[in-house]
C-alpha cells in the first residue's frame, strides 16, 4: 500500500479517535441528576417513569421453588428470577454492573411482592405489581391477558437419576421398561411418554415426593424440569445426575401490563443485553449459580439473536 494512502488513514483515524474523546468527554460532563431527569421526561407517560418518580420497582415472585425464586438460609429471596429482577432494578436506577452481580445494593431499589402463580395475572391488572418474574411459561391464552418479554429462558423436561446408575442419555433408557416418577396431572403419563415411550409412570402428589421414590429405590428415574434437574445436580453430585437430553421445550419470560410499549422495550433491551451483550456476565454469573452450567461468551460478529 503506498505510504502516503497509509499516513491518510492513519491521520483520519486519529481525527475520528479525537472526535470520539470529545463525544465520550461531553456525555460524560452530563450529571447523573441529569440524566435521570432526561429519563423520567422520556418516559413520564409510562410505568418505567413512575417507577423512577418512586425510587422502587414492585416485583411479583414466588418464595418455594429452587432454583428460580426461594428464601435462603437468612430468609432472604435468591433464585435465578430474583436475579434478573436485581438486573433489571440496577438498568433502571443506573447501578454498575459490580453492584448487581454483589446482589445487595439491587434490593434498595425492588420491593417484592409474594404471591401464588395463580395471582400473577390478577395482581398485575390490579397494579399490584410493576412486573412478573415468576417463571411464567408462555403461552398464547396469556398473551392475550399480560404481556410478555423475550425469553429469558427455555424450560424441558428430563430425568434425574442416581449418580451410580448405568444409564446416562434418553437412548440408552429406551426399551428397558424402566419405571419413572412424576408430578402427578392430567398429562403426565403422555409427557414421560414422550421422551421414554415404554416407561411405566409412577405419579406423586408433589415433586419432593417423586424424588424420596427415586432415592428410596422405588423408582429408576424421576422425570423433572430440567432447570430442576440440574439444581439437583448442582447442590448435591454425588447423589444425583440427569441426562443430556431434555423434551417438551416450553418458554420462560417475564410479564408485564399490557399497553406500555416503552417499559416492555426497556424490560426486552435490558435482558437482551443480558443474554448477548454487554450484562451477560451478570447472566453467566446467574446461570452457574443456579444450574451448575458455564455458559460460553456470546460469539462476536453476527449477533446470534438472528442466527
Amino acid at each position: 500500500m503506498p505510504e502516503n494512502r497509509i499516513q491518510g488513514m492513519t491521520t483520519s483515524r486519529r481525527s475520528l479517535i479525537s472526535r470520539g474523546a470529545l463525544i465520550g468527554g461531553a456525555a460524560a460532563a452530563v450529571s447523573l441528576p441529569s440524566l435521570h431527569a432526561m429519563a423520567q421526561d422520556a418516559t413520564s407517560d409510562s410505568l418505567l417513569g413512575r417507577i423512577l418518580d418512586r425510587g422502587k420497582i414492585v416485583v411479583g415472585t414466588g418464595s418455594t421453588n429452587p432454583p428460580w425464586h426461594f428464601e435462603d438460609e437468612n430468609g432472604q429471596l435468591v433464585g435465578f428470577d430474583i436475579s434478573l429482577a436485581m438486573l433489571l432494578a440496577g438498568g433502571i436506577f443506573g447501578l454498575d454492573q459490580q453492584q448487581i452481580l454483589d446482589g445487595e445494593e439491587p434490593r434498595n431499589y425492588i420491593d417484592f411482592v409474594v404471591h401464588e402463580a395463580d395471582a400473577r395475572i390478577p395482581d398485575l391488572l390490579a397494579d399490584k405489581v410493576d412486573i412478573n418474574f415468576q417463571f411464567m411459561t408462555v403461552t398464547p391464552a396469556r398473551a392475550l391477558q399480560v404481556a410478555f418479554t423475550v425469553p429469558y429462558y427455555r424450560e424441558g423436561v428430563t430425568v434425574i437419576l442416581p449418580s451410580d446408575s448405568e444409564f446416562n442419555s434418553l437412548a440408552e433408557m429406551q426399551d428397558q421398561g424402566l419405571t419413572i416418577a412424576i408430578l402427578a396431572n392430567v398429562t403426565a403419563e403422555d409427557m414421560v411418554r414422550r421422551g421414554i415411550p415404554d416407561a411405566n409412570v409412577e405419579q406423586f402428589d408433589s415433586v419432593a415426593a417423586s424424588v424420596e421414590a427415586l432415592d428410596s429405590g422405588r423408582v429408576d428415574a424421576t422425570a423433572i424440569d430440567m432447570s430442576t434437574g440440574r439444581w439437583m445436580v448442582a447442590q448435591d453430585p454425588d447423589a444425583y445426575k440427569t441426562v443430556p437430553e431434555g423434551w417438551d421445550a416450553q418458554s420462560y419470560a417475564a410479564s408485564i401490563k399490557p399497553g406500555d410499549q416503552v417499559f416492555l422495550n426497556f424490560v426486552d433491551t435490558a435482558l437482551m443485553q443480558a443474554m448477548v451483550g454487554l450484562d451477560f456476565p451478570i447472566y453467566q454469573a446467574a446461570f452457574k449459580t443456579y444450574f451448575g452450567e458455564d455458559l460460553p461468551n456470546p460469539p462476536i460478529g453476527f449477533p446470534v439473536e438472528f442466527a
